[in-house]
């Protein structure tokens, strides 16, 4: 017992605490719904007008900021989370007619089933797209190609901004300039 105190005291002191262990929030079963969703809201088209899957990093940056995020919120967020994956992987019956589990769709059907939900006349339809979109993008855009096809002019969004060096200002005919 004396032995277990101190260990617990030894790690206090070298700062290792539970929070400091990255907790993970996502079933490997509901990764798979987050890579699906994250996979079709990423993709893009070729010249030729055929849809693109984005490249596997991005998705894997976005699915892994969400798994971490739920993994540090309460078990009731994470519960909420796991209801929410699932309702979005057995809609596609009731939304466009497909007969099959969102991730198990090809990457057309999956977009067209986004969009469907994204466009309902039922409220829920569009926020439960919303509980994926939102975690899910926001991490896609921080980095790399997909932050400079923001317009934003650095690598990440961590980076310090690189301002132009300023031209001194020429003193005119003996006035302040």
């Amino acid at each position: 017992m004396q032995d277990l105190a101190g260990d617990a005291r030894r790690r206090a002191a070298q700062g290792l605490d539970r929070s400091d262990r990255a907790a993970r929030g996502l079933s490997p079963w509901a990764r798979r719904v987050a890579w699906s969703a994250a996979e079709a809201m990423l993709c893009d088209e070729d010249e030729r007008g055929e849809l693109v899957p984005p490249r596997p990093e991005v998705c894997e940056r976005a699915v892994v900021w969400l798994d971490l995020s739920l993994g540090e919120g309460s078990a009731e967020t994470r519960r909420g989370f796991t209801l929410l994956a699932v309702c979005l992987e057995l809609l596609p019956l009731f939304v466009i007619g497909a007969f099959g589990r969102m991730s198990r769709l090809p990457l057309g059907r999956r977009l067209a089933y986004l969009e469907a939900l994204e466009s309902s006349r039922v409220g829920l339809l569009s926020v439960l797209l919303l509980a994926f979109k939102v975690p899910l993008c926001i991490p896609a855009f921080e980095e790399g190609a997909e932050l400079a096809m923001t317009g934003l002019d650095r690598e990440s969004t961590a980076a310090r901004r690189r301002l132009p060096a300023l031209s001194p200002v020429k003193e005119r005919d003996g006035g302040a300039a």
